[in-house]
């Protein structure tokens, strides 16, 4: 407790020691305060620790004056465009505030009291020292910058900023800065155009002939088809009651003549032809439609009679003994039953000419048409042996009485996948067989018709039509004779004229894109009369001699010249040269293309190279998404300052 008082009585001598220094001058700008008498008078007024304590009185200490801290001032938020009013303070006299000292001793020392309770605290101090030192470092790097962006407009080898920041006057760099403007907004523009050009993947065809080798070029497939599906012969009788009856007035009402087709009653269907209501079109044509022994009376390969479809090329076949339909197979399309002749696709041909090629000699029977049919003749398609004949989109007619020569070449076009092309090489994992557009076309016929009518048309029953997904042993029903004039052919209808709707919604247009590569055949048809008048008497015995008939007589089975000419045909089929013509399609505006366009038009207006892009580069990335990084970091120490 003694030693306590000591040190309390030490520290009173050495704040007494400081005052007196105080009074003799000793720390210059530094006045004495009151004398500790004054602070009993107002306690209150002078309590500058904010706590409400009492000062401590010492008798021998009459004239010290204690160093409490002072007041902390309160926090008054800044109004934008306010003048803060004049600090007005209350131990002042109004001679004071107007600027004249006043002679009072009292006011004096409390008006030294008021300065001395402004003093900043130490913290303060500190933040306002902190705050000084950012703002210059914050101008130091502005400084920085703006002499490393100099730095970098004299060094970059972009011509038009060297000259647009240097020292010349300001009417030269006005003339500068409008030239790069100028050049700025054309390069871009023909920039802009070089890109749409790329975008829209142009295309170049490039032509290569290759002569065939040594085997030969592969003969295409030809099917045949006549323009009437139904023999009149077969239908021997006009009887409602029977099958063959029933059929006939069936195909008299729904086959169009002149564009006009009768209604069918589809309510009296099952009572009217009770005998065909389950009997499809496929059926119907392989008992009525023609034959192929009296379609093909004469056939002549590459010099030979031609050979079954199941024979070896080295076999040797006498001429008058050879059969002519024996290298044909029939086969189902929209022209009801067809012939093809090359059906496996296996035969080539190694010599041009009409002599080396496919001869036919067809009968028409226009004797035997059925009574609802307009047109005569045959029709013909040229096509690989893996596509279904769609002879009704690609064939081409041939009319009696005419001799035709066609002339064909082989064509391969190759295309560029995906994405420089347009073709998609995938294509073939999506179908059971090889790709072709037919084929596509054909399944997506198949596959709207089995949504509409349940059932499909009797010429899409193909193995390379797969319409049940992960179970292609299912087949799909096959269309009856009703479900095929009342259900199919308005599918078809629909599909064509793209007014079809399933469930409320139009059927969108096939996808069907070319294949990355395929062959075609072109051909030229050329055609003369056949048989000529200087020949017609022989032609006219000859005939009547192999149907057992005799010439000159006025009956009905009696072959004339006018009836040959309406019945018979003769068709030469050959390649004109061996060599194949291949056409290839590749992009013609690539990416190094359009490189070099942007990289011409950016040196030869902006006086700009790939070192200017990787300097525009490094410069934008040190001072731009670096100092937004520096920024984020600053922001977050300062938030963890705050915390």
């Amino acid at each position: 407790m003694k030693m306590k008082k000591v040190v309390e009585e030490v520290k009173d001598v050495i704040h007494l020691m400081n005052y007196k220094n105080i009074l003799e001058g000793e720390y210059p700008g530094v006045e004495a305060f009151t004398p500790y008498s004054k602070y009993k008078q107002d306690e209150s007024a002078f309590d500058m620790t904010g706590r409400g304590e009492r000062p401590t009185y010492y008798p021998y200490l009459e004239h010290y004056q204690p160093s409490y801290p002072a007041r902390p001032k309160p926090h008054r938020t800044p109004t934008r465009n306010k003048r803060p009013e004049p600090k007005v303070n209350k131990y002042h006299t109004q001679s004071d505030q107007s600027g004249s000292l006043s002679d009072s001793e009292d006011d004096r020392n409390a008006k030294e009291a008021d300065q001395f309770m402004e003093q900043e605290p130490p913290k303060r101090k500190k933040k306002a020292k902190r705050r000084a030192n950012r703002a210059a470092l914050e101008q130091k790097r502005q400084e920085i910058e703006m002499e490393t962006f100099k730095e970098f407009a004299s060094t970059v080898t972009a011509d038009y900023l060297a000259e647009m920041c240097s020292k010349a006057s300001n009417g030269r760099r006005l003339i500068w800065v409008s030239l790069w403007l100028a050049s700025f907004v054309y390069a871009w523009y023909n920039i802009a155009l070089s890109i749409g050009v790329y975008m829209s993947k142009p295309t170049a065809t490039k032509l290569n002939f290759y002569e065939a080798s040594s085997d030969g070029v592969t003969f295409p497939t030809v099917t045949i088809c006549n323009f009437n599906k139904f023999n009149k012969s077969y239908f021997d009788t006009d009887d409602i009651t029977t099958k063959k009856g029933q059929l006939k007035d069936f195909l008299k009402i729904t086959t169009p003549i002149w564009g006009h087709k009768q209604e069918l009653d589809s309510d009296s269907w099952d009572t009217k032809y009770d005998k065909i209501v389950q009997q499809s079109m496929k059926d119907a044509l392989q008992t009525a439609s023609h034959s192929l022994e009296g379609t093909v009376e004469f056939c002549k390969f590459s010099g030979k009679p031609c050979l079954p479809a199941d024979a070896n090329p080295g076999d040797i076949y006498d001429v008058e003994d050879a059969d002519p339909t024996a290298a044909f197979n029939p086969v189902f399309t929209e022209h009801g039953l067809c012939y093809s002749f090359n059906q496996n696709g296996n035969l080539t041909m190694s010599r041009t000419g009409a002599l080396y090629g496919l001869s036919l000699r067809l009968h028409v029977a226009q004797d035997d048409y059925f009574e609802t049919q307009d047109v005569a003749g045959f029709k013909v398609l040229l096509h690989n042996s893996y596509e279904p004949p769609m002879i009704e989109e690609y064939g081409f007619a041939l009319r009696p009485g005419s001799e035709t020569y066609v002339r064909i070449r082989l064509q391969k076009y190759k295309d560029t996948p995906r994405p420089l092309g347009y073709c998609d090489p995938f294509l073939e994992d999506k179908f059971s067989t090889n790709y072709t557009i037919s084929v596509c076309v054909m399944q997506y016929r198949a596959i709207n018709m089995l949504k509409v009518c349940g059932c499909i048309a009797f010429y899409m029953d193909r193995p390379d039509i797969v319409l049940s997904g992960d179970k292609p042993y299912m087949k799909p029903k096959i269309c009856n004779l009703k479900e095929e004039r009342t259900c199919a052919d308005n599918v078809l209808e629909g599909l064509a004229l793209g007014t079809l709707r399933i469930d409320g919604e139009k059927v969108p247009e096939p996808d069907c894109p070319s294949p990355c590569v395929y062959t075609t055949y072109t051909y030229t048809v050329s055609q003369s009369e056949y048989p000529s008048s200087a020949v017609k008497d022989k032609v006219v015995e000859e005939v009547n001699r192999q149907k057992g008939t005799t010439p000159g007589e006025e009956d009905a089975s009696s072959w004339t010249i006018e009836r040959i000419r309406d019945n018979y045909l003769k068709v030469h089929i050959y390649f004109e040269e061996l060599s194949t013509l291949e056409m290839e399609r590749h992009p013609s505006y690539l990416i190094s293309n359009l490189i070099g366009d942007v990289g011409g038009q950016l040196g030869l207006l902006l006086g700009m190279n790939i070192c200017s892009l990787v300097q525009f580069t490094d410069y934008i990335v040190r001072f731009s998404f670096f100092k937004g990084f520096m920024s984020l970091v600053r922001l977050y120490k300062a938030r963890r300052r705050n915390k």
